[in-house]
């Protein structure tokens, strides 16, 4: 499958500008290029070049820097530079995906083994037309081969910005030596403070929206959005107008919009094409910097990602129309299947065949937002952790019984049903402690207000179900000035709760409040459960007068199985509680099996006692609920897909790979690994998928 290379004879010193050489300057070219399908409108590209030394392209930081981290990252935080906002966000984004303790398996089974902080190239530039535009970053290290050239295409994971794929394919690829093209996929950290009328720009530094500079996002309205600049997108789409944003802010002073909630875009419907668009941004840019031509047939690229960026790269694949990429792997990806055109079923062991597979991630989030907290009342559930962090659930328990949704009896036995519903939806045993510990933590609230708002195309005005986002200070409950604005963009995942801002209850008792410590109308701390009912009724009531709106905007992001033949590998964790594998990689591999048949070069590696969030194993392992790093299998399959593509070494079957969890520091023995020669292969039989237990 590798590409034939072009020999490049005499090239390998790179040939660049003198700007480029001194950092920081900008090259402000508008570059659009024709092509066969996919638009590459190209804003100003910031340069800079990093020495290893003083920074590097991964912050300056390696094994001991993210082991142990700086004392303070800004020499005065109310003017951060923009080399402290980035090396702050980088720090931030790779320690968030990965658990960098030594005796979770960090410097010592994966992830960086020594203190290489690799020298070389960054580009930084906008990609698209309008407002409110995608970021698309190239990273070139010292060590990239024009001889044989590769580009790894790392979106984003969660709501992160553009160095939010980092940890995983960020980090493999540069230590192969290969170009890495990031994108942020138009989620980003983009934020406004609408009070004190304040957005961010490419560099993450904050500036007034009186600015003429281009910023990551602002609230569009209908004064803003040009049609004549390339803003179609919006048509259909009823947007605010200045006057309507303004009464806003004054009857909800101090509060945020974030660019992947409010951007009224449903950015996600266009995740793959950035990733796309990256790959392009990489190709020109190794073009420029080494003045020899660089192009998808002479270069190796994989897509290759986690959770969201795993979907933007799995929708990169069936987007590929210029056959930019060669290969896919992805880890625990948001990936929502679209309906297959022939039913099946999921049979796991000898568990009775599972049907209502394919789930979107709207309608389980709203499922594990209803059920999970009173679930921690679970016998079963007892001592997971952050369960009940938010305080008792009993009410909760008390107003799902009294709304109908579960029956009457102990807690001890309401929770037991709600896990039950919880299970029967598509949540696996494996993932029942995680779930409860998420409710406690008000994961799930925050997930729907931005899913709920990015579907529906909302504007930040509409206040969806009674649902803000705001600064509050320390010791209070009420929206406050934030007066640390100036890092946000640094310190933010993109979805609040994120950070130092907050959800806000705005129809709670008493008045606007803290969403975790707000009183209902009816008198009671029930965890919300008028705005969990408010994002129920808008998937499952079709005359909720948002229903049309937020499924068609479900339809647009949903996955068609098409990966167009490349060879492709997903890993997921079984545990995982926050994409379930029923509701995504699983009927994911069955609908490209119908798809592509025979043809399909797809490979499934699901991973037992693995979950979501690497970055809490090391608290979870403190409680008894021992997980091994997804990072290691993600890291473990970009291995084998290059050696595949290079070698031509065959790619080992779709399996279960049974990974044990730890007792004291985990060890290679907890970490089978992916066989050649596998036991527990998972097939497509008789047109259902089949999963040994």
């Amino acid at each position: 499958m590798k590409r034939i290379m072009t020999p490049w004879i005499g090239r390998s010193a790179p040939v660049i500008g003198l700007c480029v050489v001194l950092s920081g300057c900008n090259s402000s070219s508008l570059i659009t290029t024709a092509t066969t399908g996919i638009p590459f409108t190209l804003g100003e590209v910031v340069s800079n070049y990093y020495d290893g030394k003083t920074d590097g392209l991964l912050g300056g930081f390696g094994l001991s820097g993210f082991q142990t981290p700086p004392a303070g990252f800004y020499a005065d935080a109310a003017n951060p530079s923009a080399a402290e906002l980035r090396r702050h966000n980088i720090y931030l984004s790779y320690t968030g995906l990965v658990d960098q303790s030594d005796t979770g398996g960090f410097g010592r089974l994966y992830g960086p083994m020594d203190d290489t902080t690799y020298a070389g190239y960054e580009y930084l530039a906008y990609v698209g037309k309008g407002i409110n535009r995608a970021i698309v970053m190239v990273q070139v290290p010292d060590s990239f081969d024009v001889n044989n050239p590769c580009i790894i295409a790392a979106p984003s994971s969660g709501s992160r910005g553009v160095y939010g794929a980092m940890a995983t394919a960020g980090a493999w690829g540069l230590k192969k030596g290969c170009a890495v093209a990031y994108t942020d996929a138009n989620k980003g950290t983009g934020a406004v403070d609408l009070s004190q009328m304040k957005s961010y720009g490419l560099q993450m530094q904050a500036k007034d929206l009186a600015t003429t500079d281009e910023l990551t996002f602002r609230v569009p309205t209908q004064e803003s959005v040009s049609m004549a600049l390339g803003d179609d997108e919006y048509a259909g789409v009823t947007l605010p107008t200045d006057t309507a944003l303004d009464n806003y802010i004054a009857a909800k002073p101090n509060r945020y919009a974030f660019k992947h909630a409010h951007s009224q875009k449903n950015s996600e419907k266009d995740w793959g094409l950035h990733t796309l668009q990256a790959v392009k941004f990489a190709l020109q840019q190794l073009s420029t910097q080494f003045d020899q031509p660089f192009s998808a047939d002479n270069t190796l690229v994989i897509a290759a990602s986690v959770s969201n960026g795993g979907a933007a790269a799995l929708k990169a694949a069936e987007a590929d129309t210029e056959s930019l990429i060669d290969a896919v792997v992805v880890g625990e990806p948001n990936i929502n299947p679209a309906t297959a055109t022939q039913s099946f079923g999921i049979k796991m062991g000898a568990n009775p065949l599972f049907t209502a597979h394919s789930k979107p991630a709207y309608e389980y989030f709203v499922i594990a937002e209803m059920y999970a907290a009173c679930a921690s009342k679970a016998v079963s559930n007892t001592g997971a952790l952050f369960s009940e962090l938010r305080g008792p659930v009993n009410a909760r328990c008390d107003a799902l019984v009294a709304a109908g949704y579960l029956q009457k009896g102990s807690y001890e036995e309401q929770g037991a049903e709600a896990r039950e519903k919880l299970n029967a939806a598509g949540y696996l045993p494996d993932s029942d402690k995680l779930l409860v510990g998420y409710a406690g933590v008000d994961l799930f609230q925050s997930l729907l207000a931005t899913y709920g708002n990015a579907y529906s195309r909302s504007s930040v005005v509409d206040n969806l179900c009674n649902i803000s986002m705001a600064h509050v200070a320390t010791g209070t409950v009420v929206p406050a000035i934030n007066d640390t604005y100036q890092t946000l963009a640094a310190i933010s995942s993109g979805i609040p709760r994120t950070a130092n801002i907050f959800l806000i209850k705005d129809d709670a008792l008493g008045g606007p409040t803290l969403q975790f410590a707000a009183t209902s109308a009816n008198g009671n701390a029930d965890y919300n459960f008028e705005g969990a009912k408010c994002w129920y009724d808008l998937f499952y009531n079709s005359e909720n007068s948002l229903n049309t709106r937020l499924m068609a905007g479900i339809e647009q992001i949903k996955g068609n199985g098409n990966l167009q033949h490349k060879p492709t590998i997903i890993v997921h964790g079984r545990s995982d509680a926050l994409i379930p594998v029923n509701h995504s990689s699983r009927p994911y591999l069955a609908l490209n099996q119908q798809v592509e048949g025979a043809q399909s070069q797809l490979k499934y590696y699901e991973i037992t006692n693995a979950q979501h969030l690497d970055a809490l194993n090391q608290l979870y392992a403190s409680l008894g609920m021992s997980y091994v790093p997804l990072d290691y299998y993600f890291k473990q399959a970009l291995d084998l897909m290059y050696d595949h593509l290079e070698n031509a070494t065959a790619l080992p079957p779709s399996q279960v790979v049974r990974a044990q969890g730890r007792a004291g520091a985990l060890q290679v023995a907890n970490l089978p690994a992916i066989s050649a020669t596998a036991i527990d292969t998972i097939t497509f039989d008789a047109g259902n998928l089949v999963i040994p237990e």
